[in-house]
C-alpha cells in the first residue's frame, strides 16, 4: 500500500501555534481517516516554525464502500389517499439522489416509515484526503489567526507551499491560494533554495532536511539543546520549558554563549534568569555548586558568520535589561516591605470581593484558625506574618515589569526587611506547585510545611470567594484558573499529608467574606464536590477500572479530610485483591438489604434477638467491632480491612440464609434491619463504601 507525505510551508509560526500541532492535529486527522473509512499504518505529525509536516504509512488507495440506512418521513405524510408520491416523498428522494424503488416502508414503534437503503462506492485516498486535511486544519484550536488572500482561508500563519504526495505521484490539493507540488524548502538563512522530494519516504525525507540544515523532529532538537547545555556549557540545571521553547523557535540549534557584568551577581538568581528568558530567550548559566555565573548561553537559528557581533548584541540586550532590575530592585528595597501594604486596596479582587487588601486582611484572620485545625499551633504566628505579607510584592516595581516574579520578588524584600527566613521562604513558594502534572512527592524538596500551608490556605480563600460569587469553571472555560487552583490544594494536601477538615475551614472563611458572597446556597457542598474532581484529576485513575471505584468509595465514605483520602486510597489499592472482594461483598449485600427496607432502622435491641444465626452476627459484631474501629481511628487501615473481611462474611452469609430478615412483625423486622446497618456502618463510615466496587464475582 502506498504512503502520504504531507508538508506545509509557512512564515514562522509562533510556539504556542506549534504547541496546539503537536497536541491536536495527529488526534483529528486519525479520527478524520477513521470516520471516512480510510485504513493505514503509522501516522506521524512533526513540526517546525517554517513546516508542518505529516506522514501517513501504508494508507489504501480508496475508501471501503459502504451500504447504509437512512430513516424517512412517516408514510401518512409520503402517500395522498390515492397511494401517489406526495412532494414530501419527492424532496427526500431528490435530497438522497434516490427513487422510489429504493425505498421501502417499515412498521416501527412510532408507526409507519420510509426507509431508504443505499449503497456508496468508495472515493479515491487522494480525492478524499485534500477534504480531510482542510476540515481538520480548520479545526484546530489556534490562538489567533489571520488571513492573507482573496481565498480567505484562516490559518495563524500565510501558508508559502505544499507538499502533496503518494508515494512519487503528487496529490492535486490547494490550501489558500497554494497548489500541491514536491518542491520543498531548507532553512530560510542557510539554505533557502528549493528542492524536489522524489516521494513520499520520511526517512529519506528528514534525511534531505537535514542535509537543508532542517532538523525536523521536535525532541531532536531538545535533543541537540539540553546537550548542549550540560556538556559543552557543564550545566546541571536546564530549564526544560526554555528548551522547549527555543527547539519552538528554531529548525537547526546552534548554541552561543555570552557574558555579562559580574556587579549583577548580587541580584536574586530568579531576578537574574528572568530577564534572560522574558525578553531573550536565554539561558542563565550556574556553577557546579548552582551559584549564578555571569555568562549566558543563547540558542541561533543556526550557525552564521559574524558570531562575535551576534553575542555582543545579546550582551547590550541584556545589560539593559539588568541595569533596569537593578533600578527596580533598589527602588523596591528603599523601604520595608510591609510599608507598601496599604496600596494593596488598589488592587481589585474578583470584582465584587473588594480589593487585595480586604483578601490579605481576610487571610491573615483565617491563619491562626487553620493552623489549629492542621494540629501546628505553634505555625499561626508565622503563618499570620506570611498572609500579611504574601501579596506586597503585586505592588513594586520589579513584579509589574516581570509578573512571573510574582512570590519570588516578595521572598527577597522580606529579607531584605529582616523578616524571618521560613515567612520569606513560604512567601517565595506560594504560588508552587507550577504545573499539576509534577509529581506530589518532589514537592517536599522545593518548598516548607508553612509554605504549603500557607498555599493551601490561601487558594481556598479564592475557591470561595469566587463559588461564593457564582464564579466557577463550566466546560472549557475557567478565566481564574480555579481548576489549577484546585488542583494546587490537592497536590499539596496529598504531599504534606495535611490533616485538617476541609468543611469547617471553608465555613470558616465564609464567615469571614461576611455579605460579599451572594451565592451561598449549598457553597460548602459545591467547593467539596470540586475538590473531588480535583482529587480524581490527581490520581489520574480513569473511569471504569478498580482504582477508579476505589477512590470513589473512598469519597462517599468521607470526604472531609483530604489527606486522609489519599491515605485510604493508597492502602486499599495496595491490598490483596481476595481480602477486599470479602470486604467488598459484605458491604454489597448489607448495602442492597437496607435499599430495600426504604427507612433507617433504630439502635439494635439485644433482648429480641431469637434466631441462633442473628445471635452468631451480634456476637460477631461485639467481640470485634471495637478493634475494627481502633484500627480504622489509628488510621491502620489494612488492618482494618483485615479483620472485617475475615470475621463478618461467614456470619454475614449464615445470617441472610437461615434468617427472615424481612420478618412480618415490624419490630423484628426493625431490629434484624439495625444489626446490618449496624455491620455495613462499622466499615462503610470511616474508611469506604465498597459497594461501589463491580465484577466481584469475576475476581
Amino acid at each position: 500500500m502506498p504512503n502520504l507525505l504531507v508538508e506545509i510551508g509557512t512564515e514562522e509560526l509562533p510556539v504556542a501555534v506549534l504547541d496546539v500541532i503537536y497536541d491536536e492535529l495527529a488526534v483529528k486527522l486519525r479520527q478524520g481517516l477513521a470516520d471516512e473509512r480510510l485504513d493505514f499504518g503509522e501516522l506521524k505529525v512533526e513540526a517546525t516554525p517554517r513546516r508542518i509536516a505529516i506522514f501517513i504509512e501504508n494508507i489504501v488507495k480508496f475508501q471501503k464502500d459502504r451500504e447504509f440506512e437512512i430513516s424517512g418521513p412517516a408514510r401518512e405524510k409520503c402517500y395522498d389517499a390515492e397511494g401517489r408520491a406526495t412532494q414530501v416523498l419527492r424532496g427526500f428522494l431528490k435530497s438522497k439522489s434516490a427513487t422510489e424503488k429504493d425505498i421501502e416502508i417499515r412498521q416501527t414503534p412510532k408507526g409507519e416509515f420510509v426507509f431508504l437503503r443505499k449503497f456508496e462506492k468508495g472515493r479515491s485516498t487522494a480525492a478524499v484526503f485534500p477534504e480531510i486535511l482542510k476540515n481538520v486544519i480548520m479545526s484546530l484550536g489556534f490562538p489567533k489567526f489571520m488571513r492573507w488572500d482573496a481565498s480567505g482561508f484562516r490559518f495563524p500563519r500565510p501558508v508559502r507551499w505544499l507538499v502533496a504526495l503518494m508515494d512519487g505521484k503528487v496529490i492535486p490539493m490547494r490550501i489558500a491560494d497554494v497548489k500541491s507540488g514536491a518542491k520543498s524548502f531548507g532553512h530560510r538563512f542557510l539554505a533557502p533554495q528549493a528542492f524536489t522530494l522524489p516521494k513520499a519516504d520520511w526517512k529519506l525525507y528528514k534525511n534531505l532536511l537535514e542535509k537543508k540544515h532542517v532538523l525536523l523532529d521536535l525532541a531532536a532538537r531538545e535533543d541537540v539543546i539540553r546537550g548542549a547545555l550540560r556538556k559543552r556549557f557543564a550545566q546541571k540545571r536546564v530549564d526544560e520549558e526554555l528548551v522547549h521553547i527555543n527547539a519552538h523557535l528554531t529548525e537547526e540549534p546552534f548554541m552561543l554563549q555570552g557574558t555579562f557584568s559580574k556587579d549583577y551577581l548580587d541580584l536574586p538568581a530568579e531576578v537574574l534568569a528572568s530577564c534572560m528568558k522574558k525578553n531573550q530567550k536565554i539561558f542563565a548559566c550556574y556553577d557546579a555548586k548552582g551559584r549564578p555565573v555571569n555568562k549566558f548561553v543563547a540558542v541561533m537559528n543556526g550557525k552564521r558568520s559574524g558570531l562575535a557581533k551576534i553575542g555582543a548584541d545579546y550582551e547590550n540586550v541584556l545589560e539593559s535589561r539588568l541595569k533596569d532590575a537593578r533600578y527596580f530592585y533598589d527602588a523596591d528595597t528603599k523601604e520595608k516591605l510591609e510599608t507598601k501594604k496599604g496600596l494593596l486596596s488598589q488592587l481589585v479582587y474578583l470584582g465584587k470581593l473588594g480589593s487585595m487588601l480586604d483578601k490579605t486582611e481576610r487571610i491573615e484572620r483565617l491563619a491562626p484558625v487553620f493552623a489549629e485545625a492542621l494540629g501546628e499551633k505553634e505555625m499561626a504566628g508565622d503563618l499570620t506574618r506570611t498572609a500579611c505579607l504574601s501579596k506586597i510584592d503585586l505592588m513594586t516595581h520589579l513584579v509589574y515589569e516581570m509578573p512571573d516574579l510574582q512570590g519570588i520578588v516578595g521572598r527577597e524584600y522580606a529579607l531584605e526587611s529582616g523578616e524571618k527566613e521560613t515567612v520569606a521562604s513560604a512567601i517565595g513558594t506560594q504560588y508552587l506547585p507550577k504545573n499539576l502534572t509534577e509529581d506530589y512527592r518532589l514537592i517536599p524538596d522545593s518548598m516548607t510545611l508553612l509554605g504549603a500551608a500557607f498555599g493551601v490556605m490561601d487558594r481556598l480563600d479564592l475557591l470561595t470567594g469566587a463559588f461564593g460569587t457564582g464564579i466557577e469553571p463550566s466546560g472549557s472555560q475557567d478565566p481564574f484558573a480555579l481548576r489549577r487552583s484546585g488542583g494546587a490544594i490537592v497536590k499539596l494536601v496529598r504531599a504534606f499529608s495535611l490533616h485538617f477538615s476541609l468543611s469547617s475551614i471553608i465555613d470558616e472563611n465564609i464567615k469571614l467574606y461576611g455579605d460579599r458572597l451572594n451565592k451561598k446556597e449549598q457553597l460548602r457542598e459545591r467547593l467539596l464536590r470540586f475538590l473531588q474532581d480535583r482529587t480524581v484529576f490527581e490520581t489520574g485513575v480513569r473511569p471504569g477500572t478498580r482504582p477508579f471505584e476505589i477512590l470513589q468509595a473512598v469519597m462517599r465514605s468521607s470526604f472531609d479530610d483530604l489527606a486522609d483520602v489519599f491515605e485510604r486510597f493508597e492502602v486499599l489499592s495496595g491490598m490483596n485483591e481476595s481480602v477486599l472482594i470479602k470486604a467488598a461483598k459484605v458491604i454489597q449485600r448489607t448495602t442492597n438489604m437496607l435499599k430495600g427496607y426504604g427507612k433507617v432502622p433504630g439502635e439494635i435491641n439485644p433482648g429480641i434477638l431469637t434466631e441462633e444465626y442473628e445471635h452468631r452476627l451480634y456476637d460477631a459484631l461485639c467481640s470485634k467491632a471495637p478493634e475494627v474501629r481502633r484500627f480504622i481511628e489509628n488510621r491502620e487501615y489494612a488492618k482494618g480491612t483485615e479483620l472485617f473481611a475475615a470475621v463478618f462474611p461467614g456470619p454475614l452469609h449464615d445470617f441472610f440464609d437461615h434468617v427472615l430478615v424481612n420478618a412480618e412483625d415490624p419490630v423484628v423486622r426493625e431490629n434484624r434491619m439495625a444489626l446490618v446497618q449496624t455491620v455495613n456502618r462499622l466499615y462503610t463510615e470511616g474508611l469506604a463504601d465498597l459497594s461501589l466496587l463491580s465484577r466481584l464475582d469475576e475476581e
